[in-house]
């Protein structure tokens, strides 16, 4: 128990930025979830999805890990899901905070493009167990709005009152235009990697088949409903706060969606 503490100690020390939601809760991160492990499998979910510009690169550059490097075109996503529908496990949301990066795979040299998760805010206990996969898990209040014309999603410090980043979203077009596809084109099919013992695991991407990402609803009407708009984002401006160190910029693009597909989340290990 004491050796425990020690190293509690040492991660506490040398990450001074701790205390808020999607942050460097590495002393959370250390710690076993209470409850015991169930399989997840999910029926439905809703998101919203928001993608913007980064003005602080030198932060940037930092929060990248050794296993990735700078990519040409830093890029952060902010996404809320409420997993609302389980077959298996507990419903839960979701909150996370990603940058873009690059990835050399260690056997074929190829690069590729990837998000990494700075932070990862769930309600559930469950959920925490995503842990031993790298996913950084710490247990936050999170909510989700639904109003006519705009969703709003926030995620709460871990005082539960105090909101680490409020993610707005305005349904005011039907289509994105045509310098958002092509953007939509260039993100969805890159995949989210975590680090599991020093390798990088693939966990699947937002879309990437076929179909783009605006085409489901009209291919496949029974399992995606899917909206454009304008999204805003509020966070405090600290030091220990992700957004506010990477200096998020202008809005690119935001989308929300509603999925009814059966699926549980794939661990591959990147060749």
């Amino acid at each position: 128990m004491l050796k425990y503490a020690k190293l509690v100690l040492v991660f506490v020390l040398t990450h001074p930025f701790y205390g808020y939601a999607l942050e460097t809760e590495t002393e959370e991160l250390l710690l076993r979830p209470s409850r015991p492990p169930v399989e997840h499998i999910y029926l439905e979910q809703e998101s919203i999805n928001a993608y913007f510009e980064v003005t602080n690169i030198e932060a940037y550059k930092k929060l990248i890990p050794s296993i990735f490097s700078v990519p040409e075109k830093p890029l952060c996503m902010v996404r809320i899901v409420d997993f609302y529908k389980m077959e298996s496990g507990p419903p839960y949301l979701e909150g996370s905070v990603q940058i873009l990066v690059k990835f050399k795979r260690p056997q074929s040299g190829e690069e590729i493009l990837a998000w990494h998760f700075l932070a990862l805010s769930v309600t559930s206990e469950e959920a925490l167990w995503g842990r031993i996969t790298g996913f950084p898990k710490v247990l936050r209040k999170l909510t989700f709005e639904r109003n006519p014309n705009k969703y709003t999603a926030t995620s709460f410090a871990r005082d539960g009152q105090t909101p680490a980043l409020k993610l707005n979203l305005e349904f005011n077009k039907a289509r994105p235009t045509s310098d958002e596809k092509r953007f939509l084109d260039f993100v969805s099919p890159i995949p989210f990697l975590t680090i599991q013992d020093g390798k990088a695991f693939n966990r699947g991407a937002i879309a990437g088949g076929k179909y783009k990402i605006y085409e489901l609803q009209s291919v496949a009407p029974q399992i995606w409903n899917i909206a454009f708009g304008d999204c805003t984002i509020e966070y405090p401006s600290v030091p220990n706060n992700y957004l506010s160190r990477l200096g998020i910029g202008k809005s690119i693009t935001g989308f929300w969606y509603k999925q009814k597909y059966k699926f549980k989340i794939q661990h591959k290990k990147e060749e």
